[in-house]
């Protein structure tokens, strides 16, 4: 008797047969399904920057940088078709929550990388946790040395370190004849920075007239300009970001001071205004081509992504250093492809070489994640322009 309508009752033989043409198509059909499972689904990546605090404006601008680079490439089809997916954490310029917060974005965000970082210090508390993890991290805004110095396989540069800077500020005070130095840079860090700085002096057989630490966050700079003062400094060299640097430079011209200041790129575009006319003579130490210019390739395509993709942010230095940051980590992204892993990122960074983006190159090789050796000083003219 047959049970009607069963549709196991038939032929044996044909079911088998059958069954055998499904179990040859399964792993096919499996394929499709796991690239159906990724489709169009984001790629995504992370940031901690003080977007409150005394690095709001810096962590802004970065932040505005990154989003014209992934802007453009999400806009030309993404990754592989995957849009590439910005998320944010705010860390106030507070070195633990920068940890709190990297700890975060890989743990339960399951973000491919971490780019833009806006902490050095907090880049510095984090790295054990960047190592274990295995995360790439791309492009800090910081030239912090302690990062540098530690030689993280994870960890890739896309500007010059603060020795860089610090040795050409440096022999440029020392072709004018400067031997009274002083020196200013931030308390929460290792101790890399400052010996950066003082490397950089003894180079010259100098040495500081004067070691202050400072708070990036604070409000009253009273004292730590008054403990610089008292050095008698022909010139102040900053590695600090705008706060302290406007408040310093501020207390000290109210008090009669008529030596020089000098400030790492970390003090970023914005402190110029922010000085107003305390600005002129002000040296800038920076590490990047011109944002304003447009005679290189680089230049045009960082004006043309920022207009498209962050309307109404004006060109600066800290912009354009989020742009690099974005452009670099999206070559690893498109050499790892669509269905990348943190090891299919990281080897794909690590293999780059170098890459030209018409203009502003950055390199990696196995014995340097460094990215750039650029350095350029400028000079703040009495009309608040920057002259090279």
């Amino acid at each position: 008797m047959k049970a009607a309508g069963n549709p196991m009752v038939g032929s044996t033989a044909a079911a088998g047969l059958l069954n055998r043409r499904q179990l040859a198509a399964l792993p096919l059909a499996l394929a499709g399904l796991r690239a159906g499972a990724q489709g169009n689904a984001p790629l995504r990546v992370g940031q901690s920057a003080g977007f409150t605090g005394g690095q709001a404006e810096y962590s802004a601008d970065v932040n505005a940088g990154l989003k014209a680079a992934l802007g453009a490439a999400n806009a030309a089809g993404g990754i592989g078709g995957r849009p590439v997916v910005l998320l944010t954490a705010d860390d106030a310029g507070r070195r633990d929550a920068v940890v709190a917060n990297t700890r975060k974005l890989v743990e339960q965000d399951q973000v491919l990388a971490m780019v833009g970082h806006t902490s050095g210090a907090g880049v510095e508390a984090s790295l054990s946790f960047i190592d274990s993890a295995r995360v790439p991290v791309l492009g800090p805004a910081t030239g912090n040395m302690g990062i540098r110095e530690a030689a993280s396989p994870h960890l890739f540069h896309t500007r010059a370190g603060y020795d860089r800077e610090m040795q050409a500020i440096i022999n440029y005070a020392a072709l004018l004849g400067y031997r009274r130095i002083a020196l200013a840079y931030l308390g929460d860090v290792g101790p890399a920075n400052l010996r950066a700085m003082t490397q950089a002096l003894g180079r010259h057989q100098l040495e500081p007239v004067a070691v202050v630490g400072l708070d990036r966050n604070a409000t009253d700079f009273t004292e730590p300009s008054r403990a610089l003062q008292r050095g008698n400094p022909q010139l102040v060299v900053f590695i600090s970001n705008a706060k302290p640097v406007v408040g310093i430079v501020k207390a000290m011209r109210s008090n009669g001071y008529k030596g020089q200041f000098a400030t790492s790129s970390f003090a970023g575009s914005r402190v110029v205004p922010d000085l107003g006319r305390d600005a002129a003579g002000l040296i800038l130490i920076q590490v990047l081509p011109r944002p304003q210019k447009d005679y290189l390739r680089f230049h045009r395509a960082f004006h043309a992504d920022l207009g498209a993709h962050a309307k109404g942010v004006r060109p600066n230095y800290t912009v354009l250093e989020g742009y690099v940051a974005g452009r670099v980590l999206l070559e690893g992204m498109r050499r790892a492809g669509p269905d990348q892993t943190r090891s299919d990122l990281l080897r794909a960074l690590a293999g780059l070489g170098e890459i030209d983006f018409g203009g502003y190159r950055v390199r990696y090789s196995r014995e340097t994640r460094e990215g750039s050796r650029f350095v350029e000083l400028g000079v703040v003219a009495d009309d608040g322009r920057i002259v090279f």
